[in-house]
């Protein structure tokens, strides 16, 4: 009798939801579910969330999933998680207070204080990554001065991989590929880097054991296997941080292929088989060989959804909604231009104060317009990261950017987008491209695939490229240089005195 197909979970563990998807090994999507998690934010510029909620969200995904499809199929799980943040855990594993995410921007006093000490120069060289509140040391300094008892109450620093591992397998362990991203690991060492750990008051031992991409970290224990239905003992893979294990399920792996995520923020993310260092990106160690070059944009469909929340009138009205409505809006939104930077610039230019104008209202005007002009305004925003980086490689960049997330459902912004940066835009057939690239690292893990680079090739397909139309193309780059450029150049000084003089 011929045995079954095994299949492969993948687990992506989002900052708004955790997904747990089904692939087959030739990338045949079986079954998909997702649970939310709820972002807190109680003061300006926090950003929060429960833990638990980390875990209750993957536990909730993956019993959805298993009702379609029988836990005996699967062969092995990937884990992919959100990066930059993390919690401090008691000796019995639970949170002292609850996780910080990359979206704070509460530690700015801090990063000026851990460049006094450290210097911004030689932290960039070290890590790969610049100096920002985004990084944990900072936060770990503020942490000290504003809640002491919550750090010295802490038995371990757990970022969200190593907070599911434990809770899937009893191990504290997590992928130095994503882990990376919080600016304690040496870029080189692959290593926690002892002199930030003193900075932040933090031993080895409250540290979680770092594996490489592909590696098993542990098995499904038996407490995890009665909450989630999967069978104990089942090997659960690292994969790695959200952005980097996209690209192995965007099959961009070979040097200069280059990705754009859609997702909470937009993420445009460059392999290169070596470690530059620059303030045009960050560098970050590859789910699959290599690096990775990055420019974040804090806003992204996070953006999207504050409009829909907040300004739209009617949550009934989602993204969907206002897709059709700005259909009939010509490019250029009949004379009204954004730039999007609710949660201020950390690439190609590190500008914390920065915040978002609008400029060129008039009684015409609607919401929608404002909808369209948050999409172009991202638009031009990675044009602004794009053109530096192609004057850093020239001629080098692969063309056509290969593009997934929950944005690139929407076909409006991929024209969008395609006529703004004057390239092709490849959009992924599966929408859930992270969790496609932890399925393919778990196979991979196990010895079901031969290698990450033959397996996304295998199960990876893009659609036909949306290419550029020419006249929109010709008309966004005369808004680009005449208007955006310079409404972006006016509103830095602006915001900054308005935060100062309101203590915003």
């Amino acid at each position: 009798m011929a045995t079954r197909e095994e299949y492969l979970l993948g687990i992506d563990s989002s900052t708004q939801s955790t997904k747990a998807c089904v692939w087959s090994p030739s990338g045949r999507l079986i079954a998909k579910a997702a649970s939310n998690i709820r972002v807190e934010s109680p003061r300006t510029g926090w950003a929060e969330q429960d833990p638990n909620r980390w875990w209750s969200s993957t536990r909730s995904a993956i019993r959805k999933v298993l009702r379609q499809v029988g836990s005996e199929r699967i062969a092995a799980i990937g884990l992919a998680y959100q990066r930059e943040t993390f919690a401090l855990l008691g000796r019995a594993g639970e949170a002292l207070r609850p996780a910080i995410l990359w979206l704070d921007v509460r530690a700015e006093a801090e990063v000026k204080e851990v460049e006094k000490l450290v210097g911004r120069e030689g932290y960039h060289n070290t890590t790969g990554k610049p100096l920002d509140v985004t990084s944990a040391l900072p936060r770990l300094l503020w942490l000290r001065r504003h809640e002491p008892e919550s750090v010295k109450g802490a038995a371990r620093w757990a970022d969200v991989g190593s907070y599911l591992s434990h809770r899937l397998t009893g191990e504290y362990r997590t992928c130095v590929a994503g882990t990376d991203t919080c600016g304690l690991i040496g870029l080189k060492s692959r290593d926690w880097e002892g002199p930030y750990l003193d900075l932040a008051g933090l031993g080895r031992e409250q540290l979680p054991e770092l594996v490489e991409p592909g590696d098993v970290i542990g098995r499904i224990a038996p407490g995890a296997a009665r909450q989630t239905g999967l069978p104990e003992g089942l090997p659960v893979v690292a994969a790695g941080g959200d952005g980097q294990v996209f690209s192995v399920g965007m099959n961009a792996v070979a040097p200069f292929s280059v990705t754009l995520t859609l997702g909470t923020s937009i993420v445009l993310g460059i392999s290169c088989a070596d470690a530059p260092v620059s303030p045009l990106f960050r560098t970050l160690i590859s789910a699959s060989s290599g690096y990775v070059l990055e420019c974040v944009l804090q806003s992204g469909t996070y953006l999207l959804r504050w409009f829909v929340e907040t300004c739209a009138g009617s949550r009934r009205r989602n993204e969907a909604y206002w897709e059709q409505k700005v259909k009939d809006i010509a490019p250029g939104c009949e004379g009204l231009m954004t730039v999007p930077n609710w949660w201020g610039v950390r690439f190609p230019e590190s500008l914390p104060d920065a915040r978002g104008a609008t400029i060129g209202w008039s009684n015409h005007h609607t919401f929608a317009h404002f909808y369209r002009s948050l999409l172009e305004g991202l638009a031009f925003e990675l044009r602004r990261a794009v053109g530096e980086l192609e004057r850093t490689f020239p001629d080098r960049l692969e063309r056509a950017i290969r593009t997934g997330g929950g944005g690139a459902r929407s076909e409006v912004w991929i024209q969008i987008l395609a006529d703004v940066l004057n390239r092709p835009m490849s959009v992924n057939r599966q929408d859930e491209v992270t969790a496609l690239g932890a399925a393919i690292l778990a196979g991979v893990g196990v010895g079901i695939l031969d290698d990450v680079a033959s397996a996304a090739g295998e199960m990876v397909a893009l659609k036909n490229a949306r290419e550029p139309a020419p006249e929109s193309a010709q008309l966004y780059c005369e808004l680009f240089e005449r208007c955006y450029l310079p409404l972006f150049e006016s509103a830095k000084p602006v915001s900054k005195e308005l935060r100062r003089i309101t203590n915003a």
